[in-house]
């Protein structure tokens, strides 16, 4: 990532015969633009078009002015741009009768995007998928159901200060059975990660403007206030997340929206790594949902629905409860996986102290005259190491065991609640 005042240095505003800006470039292009007459300087920083050359050189720098921002309009708001301290607001889309309001439109493109160098653990890929409506359209899928924590990121953009912007995208995913994943987009102005802007896309935080067949769109709003050097992140952990390219949404006014009719009874949202958009052979797939709807109509069209209320409010409980087993799981889950790391760390460590030994012994060894000081040395770190690790890999095991037998008793508990409600369904 290039620094702000180096940055700042490498760019030249360009504007069309009529004073518009129509984007950025470096400095030896428009000095080459200039020398050719193509363009004339205005000063150190800006430059204007001849009129024959608008057209054609404006195509040439999109590559310039990253690729990302598209277009700018004048969008009707319907609770303005993002606050200084990062919230949306009402799901940060347009809605007819407000005000009207300039954004400067961006859009996602997958191409723009980068896995982020400073986390150790990305994982995920760039590919076409079809998109929502029908269209093959390229997609970047992070994230997995364990901890690898992933982000994904723009090159340092320059976007214009005290300006409302609005980001748009198509979302999938990003949620997990049991409600501790990270599924986030972040704005980072100046290189400043302490005081980003932060919108968390999971658990209806923030609303979508549009659902279709299992993806969601979104219009985050940001004003840079008095920024210019703005970097855009999207960050996924515990959940498959996939965001993908969109237009503005007004292009999908004329699509009905696609509503999840067991969208209240699912503990995650539609994720387009299983085929039915959940897993099939869990008790949330759309399969088992549809069945326990229709045995619940029977046996309301039997009883006269009297009995059958309470039974679906201790159904409710019931998958509270579930909930929140699930949660404990995926805790669980976490502590296994950091007693997993402990190992690597502790070998890692018990290595390094074994250089510094072995490096010791052969200094002593060789100042008292000892035969053999590398053999020597070599032995007594191979002691050392394998005594240190046994014990502590040992009590690691230990808690590892401890770790996995509570979990059975969890997935125990869960199956004899489940067990529970079918009986009583059944009665």
């Amino acid at each position: 990532m290039t620094k702000n005042g180096d940055y700042a240095k490498q760019t030249v505003h360009v504007f069309d015969a009529d004073g518009n800006e129509v984007g950025l470039t470096y400095p030896k292009r428009a000095a080459g633009l200039v020398k050719k007459g193509r363009a004339r300087y205005v000063n150190d920083r800006e430059i204007h078009l001849n009129a024959s050359d608008v057209t054609k050189f404006t195509e040439e720098i999109k590559m310039d002015n990253n690729n990302i921002i598209t277009q700018n309009s004048d969008r009707t708001s319907q609770g303005g741009a993002a606050s200084q301290g990062g919230g949306a607001s009402q799901g940060g889309g347009a809605s007819q009768g407000g005000g009207a309001s300039p954004y400067t439109m961006l859009y996602f493109n997958a191409r723009e995007w980068h896995f982020n160098k400073d986390c150790k653990d990305n994982t995920g890929s760039r590919s076409f998928m079809t998109g929502p409506d029908g269209v093959l359209t390229e997609a970047f899928t992070i994230g997995n159901w364990t901890w690898n924590w992933t982000e994904i990121c723009t090159k340092q953009l320059t976007l214009a200060k005290n300006t409302p912007h609005l980001f748009t995208f198509w979302l999938n995913g990003g949620e997990n059975d049991r409600n501790n994943e990270v599924c986030r987009f972040e704005v980072v102005f100046n290189n400043d990660h302490e005081n980003r802007y932060t919108y968390n896309l999971n658990r209806n935080f923030i609303q979508p403007v549009k659902r279709l067949n299992g993806w969601e769109l979104y219009e985050i709003p940001f004003t840079t206030g008095d920024n210019e050097y703005t970097e855009l992140r999207f960050v996924a952990q515990y959940a498959y997340m996939t965001v993908m390219t969109a237009k503005d949404k007004f292009e999908y006014a004329d699509i009905p929206d696609t509503v999840d009719e067991f969208a209240d009874e699912r503990p995650q949202r539609h994720n387009v790594v299983f085929q039915d958009g959940w897993p099939t052979n869990n008790w949330y797939s759309t399969k088992n949902l549809r069945a326990a709807k229709e045995k619940r109509e029977r046996e309301d069209t039997q009883n006269g629905g009297g009995v059958q209320i309470d039974k679906r409010d201790l159904s409710g409980t019931m998958t509270g409860m579930t909930s929140a087993f699930n949660g404990l799981a995926g805790a669980m889950d976490a502590v296994n996986g950091t007693l997993s790391g402990v190992s690597q760390m502790v070998e890692s460590s018990i290595k390094s102290a074994c250089d510094m030994l072995r490096q010791r012994i052969t200094t002593s060894a060789v100042q008292v005259g000892a035969n053999n000081p590398d053999e020597l040395a070599e032995t007594v770190c191979e002691e050392f190491s394998d005594r240190i690790s046994d014990a502590i890999n040992d009590n690691i095991s230990t808690m590892t065991d401890q770790v996995e037998s509570l979990l059975e008793d969890v997935q125990s508990t869960l199956e004899d609640l489940r067990d529970t409600v079918e009986e009583l369904n059944e009665d």
